[in-house]
């Protein structure tokens, strides 16, 4: 319906001004929320009025008075400072259900991304530990914008950044080797100060001993207690040696890798693409960018670090690239590793940082923009931090200490669909309060059961029709039976469904997606406590049932989009 207003606009335009220069894709066409105010509204007078030297109101006459008649709009009118309001006929209105019985699977997903090719980064948790909570709602977030992004027509690739060649590896590589002595010897303690704490360090560390015995064994280690962690790292390489070091490291990064893949395994999560950050310093990437960088005039020197001009790219202030010691920093690398996003030819880039990264967001764009030069786009969405309750007590956490709750064990403990959920239910930007409790529960209180409690009872029906041989058969004459305020209601919020999937696209908020849901949910429980569905009525009975079918599929596919199940029976 709303291309079929969107085209009769467009001809009362061209009527009005045959040279207009407004496209069809300029027509905006929405659903009214409020019945009053019609079914369908347009904004079209007020964005285009100036453009015909018009006021508004004036200018959305004359597109009233311009456009044809159709047999599907009973009625036009104007509203507010010039919204164009359509009042359509019942039949269009129970074409929605029609449309989704036809299109099943389909219904929802469109083709305005014209498969443009689209790099979704996210998670890219440092493997110097297990995915906890607070990875969780990132990668939850960045699997759901994927999807979405999938059923708007984008050829969709999900990478995950591996930062396997920063300090950050080596402090995790100290930490192993420190717990791989106390296996050794039970009378070293070693200090772990500004060390990972974690569990998964003894797990490594045993790993490493069980497999190598003593071969990273270093005499005396208890003596190198040093002034500061870079000379701390320093000393131990030139003692064990690099090839040593990195033997380890490349170790207890495989280690943590392979339990970060099991852990997106049970979120539901699978990447396309894995990029190892050492493979930029393997492969000459830092040196090609630093050469550019360096060539036209974005770097200089001072107190013998090499500096990145940030600054005249709206940086607060610039930045160091390569540090006087000659160690890169993170900015060089992921400038590097934004340049090798830019070379393969995505029209749309989209990073999925937390929100702690907001200040670095600037000192990256600027570098994006010197190298993509328009080809590509960079779009960077921040997720604020999960708080995890049970009931009304706060768990705290502490990622170097090693207290914290894994991603693991949250999805054991409330499961994967109740996981994702909840990660969704608000705006990515915005903190929120994960309470483990309520997500176990099985009432009304926890949405993901309502919904689904919602779909399992449409299955429910289905199956008490066929077990007292109630024969449906879907018949488009019937549809104009359903005149309950209830039917009509859940005929309106279907139709919505398309929309609410192009908008939580473009604005990238999935949670608009699990609210229409839990509206939707309300609807059918709604409908089915007010009114029996299988009636004796033969004609009606199947009017409902068709209803509840086109319910079915919407509850399927929108769960298909946010990733968890959608049972037949609870």
């Amino acid at each position: 319906m709303k291309d079929i207003i969107k085209d009769l606009i467009k001809k009362s335009l061209d009527k009005i001004d045959k040279d207009n220069g407004i496209s069809i894709e300029n027509i905006e066409v929405g659903l009214c929320k409020d019945k009053r105010f019609g079914d369908f509204s347009s904004n079209i007078a007020m964005k285009f009025s100036t453009r015909f030297e018009s006021n508004p109101k004036k200018f959305a006459e004359n597109i009233i008075k311009e456009m044809q008649n159709n047999e599907n709009i009973l009625k036009i009118e104007i509203a507010g400072p010039g919204f164009i309001n359509f009042f359509t006929s019942k039949d269009t209105k129970f074409a929605v259900i029609e449309k989704i019985l036809k299109e099943k699977h389909l219904y929802g997903s469109n083709c305005l991304g014209s498969n443009s090719k689209v790099l979704i980064e996210f998670v890219s948790a440092n493997p110097t530990g297990p995915l906890h909570v607070g990875h969780g709602r990132g990668a939850v977030f960045g699997d759901c914008i994927s999807s979405l992004l999938k059923e708007n027509g984008y050829n969709v690739t999900k990478e995950y950044y591996i930062n396997d060649a920063g300090k950050q590896i080596d402090i995790l590589t100290i930490s192993v080797l420190r717990r791989y002595h106390e296996l050794i010897d039970s009378n070293k303690v070693f200090s772990y100060e500004d060390l990972y704490k974690g569990e998964y360090i003894w797990d490594i560390s045993a790993d490493i001993h069980r497999n190598f015995n003593l071969e990273f064994y270093i005499k005396n280690l208890e003596n190198y207690n040093n002034n500061s962690i870079d000379e701390l790292i320093h000393n131990i390489k030139n003692n064990l040696s690099i090839e040593r070091f990195n033997k380890i490291k490349e170790i207890s990064v495989n280690f943590i890798l392979k339990d970060i893949k099991k852990t997106l395994k049970l979120s539901g999560i699978k990447f396309d693409s894995w990029f190892s950050e050492s493979l930029l310093l393997k492969n000459n990437s830092l040196d090609l960018i630093l050469n550019y960088l360096n060539e036209n005039s974005h770097t200089y020197k001072k107190d013998d670090a090499l500096w990145f001009k940030s600054k005249d790219s709206g940086d607060e202030k610039d930045r160091v690239l390569i540090k006087e010691n000659n160690d890169h920093t993170y900015l060089s690398t992921d400038i590097a590793y934004h340049y090798n996003k830019i070379n393969r030819d995505y029209s749309k880039i989209i990073n999925i940082w937390g929100a702690d990264h907001h200040g670095y967001m600037d000192r990256i764009k600027a570098a994006f923009d010197i190298f993509a030069q328009k080809k590509s786009k960079l779009i960077i969405l921040l997720v604020q931090f999960a708080n995890l309750y049970r009931g009304t007590e706060k768990i705290s956490m502490s990622t170097r200490s090693g207290e914290f709750v894994t991603l693991e064990q949250l999805i054991k403990e409330v499961g994967k669909d109740a996981t994702r959920f909840f990660y969704l239910t608000r705006k990515s930007d915005q903190h929120m309060d994960f309470d483990i409790e309520l997500a176990k529960s099985n009432n009304n209180n926890n949405p993901v059961y309502y919904i689904q409690y919602a779909h399992a009872r449409i299955c429910s029906i289905f199956k008490q029709a066929q077990e007292n041989k109630m024969h449906y058969k879907y018949d488009n004459k019937y549809l104009s039976l359903l005149t309950e305020e209830s039917e009509l209601n859940i005929i309106k919020k279907l139709s919505y469904y398309p929309d609410v999937i192009i908008s939580s696209t473009e604005k990238y908020e999935p949670h608009l997606l699990t609210n229409y849901m839990r509206e939707l949910a309300q609807e059918i429980h709604s409908y089915y406590n007010k009114y029996q569905i299988l009636i004796a009525d033969d004609k009606l009975r199947n009017a409902r049932l068709a209803l509840i079918e086109a319910a079915k599929h919407v509850f399927k596919n929108s769960s298909k989009v946010i990733g968890i199940g959608m049972p037949e029976k609870m």
